[in-house]
């Protein structure tokens, strides 16, 4: 017999593996940034790894209502069925940022700014340390500026 949901609003902590342990959920994801970029970017990045769990996109329309915007976060939250959630932000201060900061009040979440390829792939890849390491992670990664013939293995 399968198991249903009872509602869209109860929230997973673990899952059941296939060996009978019960496994905490790793913390969600959600890319949120100025509508599109924050669905463009998940769906290139489930081209080069596949489906991704418990991640979602929340694209910001700057001219919607405040109470539509929160709607629509509200639903990507939702969705990604986790208590913790890691927010990765396009721009810090847009509006965006400035809609999920009033959101995320109270919740257990990060929100991580700028938005990028290299920080997105390291927050799935260490998703399921405790925030302060995550914290860490997202500081190693920087910029790599390359000036044409000047471009050596050291720049990198």
């Amino acid at each position: 017999m399968g198991f249903r949901r009872a509602s869209a609003h109860i929230k997973c902590r673990y899952r059941l593996e296939e060996d009978g342990r019960m496994e905490k959920l790793p913390k969600g994801i959600i890319l949120a940034a100025h509508k599109p970029i924050a669905s463009a970017m998940l769906k290139a990045a489930t081209q080069i790894m596949g489906p991704i769990d418990h991640c979602a996109a929340a694209d910001i329309d700057s001219d919607a209502k405040e109470s539509d915007q929160f709607e629509h976060l509200k639903k990507v939250w939702d969705s990604v069925q986790t208590e913790e959630m890691i927010i990765l932000l396009d721009i810090e201060g847009a509006t965006p940022c400035n809609v999920l900061k009033k959101y995320t009040s109270g919740k257990r979440c990060m929100l991580v700014s700028p938005l990028s390829f290299p920080l997105f792939f390291k927050m799935l890849t260490y998703r399921s340390l405790s925030f302060e390491e995550l914290r860490a992670k997202a500081q190693e990664i920087r910029p790599v500026i390359c000036i044409p013939g000047e471009c050596t293995s050291e720049n990198h």
